[in-house]
């Protein structure tokens, strides 16, 4: 494993068994990706392209059929139970949805103090004051510790969420389509957020997203994934500016932009470049 690396993926298949009289579904064929320490990939597709199989597959949630997954210097790919339990403090997720990622039974305050007392990161006291320690890095004021998820916005659940992950003090951070479910002004305080605790921490992060905006603004390189497989990556502003593949560039002009003019010029030069010449 190189040493400058802190994960690598080495051609990877994951299958989802068929069922009867079905082939296995493969969601994940061939793929190779890598992650420096510090280093944000994003991971771009259109749904159903494999991205979260993906980010499944690291965190250890899918069935890998072969190809390995090293995480600093082991490989992780079929790791046993018990060893991803111990791999949650180092690799760590934010999901989609913040309002089914958060146990609607607890208050946020159990829920961010559980990682830390099942690692034995901290004693209940020094528990209660990372808690409130995280609370504030993420805008949320102190008493939001004794309350329950249902008080809160979308937008303040995710932050929340953001808590639970990096308490923990990860390497990294699986980052599940982390703002899709987000209103666009909610969206940007949550990615400006993740960028900031970015510098603060020296974290990775594997940004999964189906929004080519999103991340070519959070990444310093893209993996584009198609049907299973990575078809194009390279440094963001090189896949952004410079597409190699006719479906990278096929995200890149689903884009909306901003100027209305330039959105309806770029429908017609596409409109006529599908039509039939004469």
């Amino acid at each position: 494993m190189t040493e400058q690396l802190l994960l690598r993926v080495e051609r990877l298949v994951v299958e989802y068994p068929g069922g009867r009289h079905r082939a296995p579904v493969r969601a994940n064929d061939d793929v190779s990706i890598e992650i420096a320490p510090g280093e944000t990939l994003g991971l771009v597709g259109e749904s159903g392209s494999g991205k979260s199989t993906l980010g499944d597959a690291i965190l250890g949630f899918a069935p890998v059929v072969s190809g390995r997954i090293w995480f600093k210097d082991e490989d992780i790919a079929q790791a046993s139970p018990g060893r991803r339990r111990e791999l949650t403090r180092l690799i760590q997720p934010i999901f989609q949805n913040p309002f089914g990622s958060l146990n609607p039974a607890r208050t946020i305050g159990a829920t961010l103090r559980e990682g830390l007392l099942a690692h034995r990161l901290a004693s209940p006291s020094q528990a209660d004051q990372r808690v409130a320690q995280w609370l504030d890095i993420v805008g949320l004021p102190p008493e939001t510790a004794d309350r329950y998820p249902s008080d809160f916005s979308g937008g303040q659940r995710q932050r929340v969420a953001i808590a639970r992950a990096l308490i923990m003090e990860p390497e990294l951070v699986i980052c599940d389509e982390a703002v899709s479910a987000l209103d666009l002004s909610i969206q940007a305080q949550v990615l400006n957020l993740l960028s900031d605790l970015k510098r603060r921490t020296g974290l990775a992060y594997l940004f999964i997203s189906h929004d080519m905006a999103v991340v070519e603004h959070m990444s310093d390189r893209v993996a584009v994934l198609h049907h299973g497989r990575v078809v194009e990556q390279g440094p963001a502003a090189d896949i952004v500016n410079h597409p190699s593949q006719p479906y990278t560039k096929a995200l890149l002009e689903a884009v909306p932009l901003p100027d209305p003019v330039a959105q309806r010029a770029r429908r017609a030069t596409r409109k006529e470049a599908h039509e039939p010449t004469q």
